[in-house]
């Protein structure tokens, strides 16, 4: 890992300066040096001398289950075009280290301008693929150490520092290369669209504890500030501030490791979906351990379909057809050696209504994820969410216990 980024006020942009105090670096907050605290490692491939590159990131626990991108319909339309309705609203149903998560998500579209025939033209712009994959990146870029606690008046923020060229170069390092202008429309789309939630939390391993509840309302990234010299490009200095919930979820450590590269290297949005979610539910993954979902729920949660819709027989051998092909694409990538599928049927009709999956973990998945739970157990340990005793040796046989 390269250096975590050192900053000071003098060096953030001019929109900046007057409003903090303070910065501090992952070195000196312990949040973000916990955060910060991974490698990227190199394996070898097939006992050969050819190593493969896994290079680390975090994702956010129940945050990136949630369907807050636009899979299909409207992405980006002129402002004159907007329809009726702008506002898109998704069921939030996730159950994660024992919590069920219920409620709903709403996503309001950013407001972009964008120079045309010499003249500003202002677009309706909903967070999709190519925000998504610009946000995996910036959150790429903080895991390696890119972020800062910045001390506002207002209030404190986490922030990823960093340079076009940087976030650029991340983006192509997964074969996902945009040129600047479309980065930039990205991050401002990001900034500008808004995220409203409201949910329950329920502890299903504890029934005496009562519920939660939540509701909130902000941007997918809080503010956006640039920095630099007129035809300087990919040198342009950048600042994201990250979201509160966010923040508090870095300051709760409710996040897990994963291998950006592996994930992001899929070419289709479905497949990148999938891994990155094996990464984040797949935790016991070992040899002789089977996953299972429902069709139309993960693609409800993908963002394919609502809970609305009435899916015909034509449209369910669709969404079938795209399971099969992100199927082979996680068969191809060594995230899965095999799969089974299953009829679900009307209990009335006898037709078939829906598909289970059966997917069966590759050695190479499954040594993935034991090293990642070592390093999710250390950094609990380090925080003191976790004890250090007593000592369990974790492997293939016993990998259940590092699961909270």
């Amino acid at each position: 890992m390269k250096p975590k980024v050192n900053i000071s006020v003098e060096n953030l942009p001019d929109s900046l300066r007057g409003q903090i105090h303070g910065v501090e670096s992952a070195r000196d907050n312990e949040s973000l040096a916990l955060f910060t605290d991974n490698k990227d490692v190199r394996v070898s491939v097939d006992n050969t001398l050819y190593q493969d590159l896994r290079s680390y990131s975090n994702t956010f626990n129940h945050y990136d289950l949630w369907g807050r991108f636009v899979r299909s319909g409207h992405k980006k339309l002129p402002l004159e075009e907007a329809p009726k309705r702008t506002i898109i609203t998704r069921k939030i149903s996730e159950k994660v280290d024992g919590i069920q998560y219920s409620g709903e998500i709403k996503i309001t579209p950013a407001v972009v301008s964008t120079r045309q025939n010499g003249e500003d033209v202002e677009f309706l712009v909903w967070p999709s693929d190519r925000e998504e994959k610009v946000e995996r990146a910036l959150i790429r870029l903080a895991s390696k150490g890119k972020i800062v606690k910045i001390n506002f008046k207002s209030g404190i923020q986490y922030a990823v520092v960093f340079s076009m060229n940087e976030l650029a170069q991340e983006l192509k390092s997964v074969g996902q290369s945009m040129p600047f202008p479309q980065i930039k429309e990205a991050l401002e789309a990001l900034q500008g669209s808004k995220l409203s939630f409201k949910y329950s939390a329920t502890d299903t391993r504890n029934t005496d504890i009562d519920d939660s509840f939540y509701e909130s309302n902000m941007n997918f990234l809080s503010s956006l500030h640039f920095s630099g010299k007129k035809g300087q490009g990919g040198n342009i200095k950048c600042v994201a501030c990250l979201n509160a919930f966010v923040h508090n979820m870095i300051d709760n450590l409710e996040y897990k490791g994963y291998y950006f590269n592996r994930a992001q290297e899929q070419k289709r949005g479905l497949s990148r979906w999938m891994m990155l979610r094996l990464y984040h539910l797949w935790r016991y993954a070992a040899p002789g351990k089977t996953h299972h979902f429902r069709l139309l729920s993960i693609m409800e949660k993908y963002g394919s379909i609502y809970s609305t819709d009435d899916i015909s027989e034509n449209k369910l051998k669709a969404l079938r057809r795209d399971m099969t092909t992100t199927m082979k694409d996680l068969i191809t990538n060594g995230a899965i050696s095999d799969y089974s599928i299953s009829n679900v049927k009307d209990d009335k009709t006898g037709k078939i209504i829906d598909y289970t999956y059966e997917l069966h973990p590759t050695n190479e998945f499954c040594e993935e994820i034991l090293t990642l739970n070592k390093h999710n157990k250390r950094l609990e340990i380090q925080s003191g969410k976790r004890s250090a005793e007593p000592t369990i040796t974790i492997d293939e046989d016993n990998i259940d216990q590092i699961v909270v």
